[in-house]
């Protein structure tokens, strides 16, 4: 729908189911919506007797409003205003399928969220239009299962899958944790799992995504980029491919040091079997260790051996201490405070090296230029938009938006 400038006066009578349902997905009160829709304004758009009003289709609202109203929610215009049938609600999200979350999830996070519930919907009809049925090819389990037991056997079948892609060219030997954590994505490709990454840009601490990693029923795990704390990632993509195992659907926050305090079994059992699975064959040295103290250094130098040797961080190896009971509590909260701060002066001295480069190039009367970072794509959704492409299912537009091919790039670069 096109507005032009004479149209502006023009008033739209809001349907109010719509209107419910997104206020409902996003868990927001009638107050809570008020309230992000003036926020920063002088003069209020809406207050609540009219939005009541409106919700009773005793009042309309005209193209300004409309317009505020979807750059909070971006649905389109029309979608607020369409008397077609929404989706049953417990299929179309997990904010309705579940109540409470490992993740205190802000506004902006909950739009990341649904936005990967529509590429969820949108994947779903690009595989039926093209007969394919992602099946699960990894057993699913219980809780009764022993998650050391399970991650030794998902292991093994990693490891193998692993092998004949090296062997076939498809991946390389990983050599640094980011090479590690792309074969793992693209070994679970292998067995149809979705895996989404994504960049969180967000500069405000407000708007700063707030959830790590999600796993959505059948097949969809997404990530926050990590970097540079890309062991962290590693752990949560593992994390949440037990999700996947269990059939169970989670938004978690930090799952790489959490240390089982109040944790429900679900969490735990994902977080024992990921520890399983990156400890590999190391696991006896450190449950052979006895209490950490200050007489043993509490074990630091066995703690970078074992980070060295697997991809494990030493937030989660010293997690695992405390979750055995060989740290106390305090002396765990030391050890990560010294790491934190380690990690945060770390980042201090790049800043000041980047500033330092930036300074020298601006004298030189030159532009620093810096390749901004990029996600890891999942090539088993590329794949299935480019097939759908090749058999005349989507339109070029259609194969440029799923595959973010730029309009002044030649599409055939990318999809042969």
């Amino acid at each position: 729908m096109v507005f032009t400038m004479n149209q502006k006066d023009i008033e739209f009578e809001i349907n109010p189911l719509r209107l419910q349902y997104i206020l409902d997905l996003y868990r927001l009160s009638n107050d809570d919506f008020i309230k992000l829709l003036n926020s920063g304004r002088k003069k209020e758009l809406l207050n609540l007797d009219r939005l009541n009003s409106i919700l009773t289709k005793k009042e309309k609202i005209n193209i300004s409003v409309l317009k505020n109203i979807d750059n909070i929610f971006k649905k389109g215009l029309t979608w607020y205003i369409s008397n077609r049938d929404l989706p049953e609600k417990k299929a179309s999200s997990i904010f309705f399928r579940k109540d409470t979350f490992n993740s205190d999830l802000n506004f902006e996070s909950k739009k990341r969220i649904a936005n990967y519930e529509e590429l969820k919907l949108e994947l779903e009809i690009l595989c039926k239009q093209i007969d394919f049925t992602p099946k699960k090819r990894l057993n699913k389990y219980r809780l009764s299962d022993t998650p050391n037991v399970v991650a030794k056997e998902i292991l093994t079948i990693f490891n193998e899958m692993e092998t004949q892609m090296i062997e076939k060219k498809y991946i390389k030997k990983a050599s640094c944790d980011r090479d590690y954590l792309k074969n793992l994505f693209r070994v679970c490709e292998q067995f149809n799992i979705f895996i989404f990454e994504f960049i969180d840009r967000n500069r405000k601490e407000e708007k700063v995504i707030s959830f790590n990693g999600m796993f959505m029923l059948p097949n969809m795990i997404v990530l926050k980029r990590q970097q540079p704390y890309l062991r962290r990632e590693i752990f949560t993509l593992l994390h949440e491919l037990a999700h996947y195992l269990l059939d169970f659907e989670e938004i978690d926050e930090t799952v790489e040091t959490n240390a089982f305090d109040n944790l429900n079994s679900v969490e735990r059992w994902c977080n024992d079997f990921t520890y399983h699975f990156l400890i590999k064959g190391y696991d006896t040295e450190l449950s052979d260790l006895k209490q950490a103290s200050i007489d043993n250094d509490f074990y630091k130098g066995e703690m970078k051996n074992l980070h060295d040797k697997t991809y494990l961080s030493e937030f989660a190896l010293f997690t695992r201490l405390k979750i055995e009971s060989k740290i106390s509590s305090s002396d765990y909260i030391q050890i990560k405070n010294e790491m934190l701060k380690t990690l945060a002066k770390q980042k201090q001295d790049e800043t000041r090296q980047f500033e330092g480069k930036k300074l020298l190039a601006e004298e030189q009367g030159k532009k620093l230029f810096i390749c901004g970072p990029k996600e890891i794509r999942s090539k088993l959704f590329e794949e299935i938009v480019k097939i759908n492409y090749f058999e005349g299912k989507i339109n070029e537009n259609k194969l440029r938006e799923h595959l973010k091919i730029k309009s002044d790039m030649s599409i055939d670069k990318v999809i042969y």
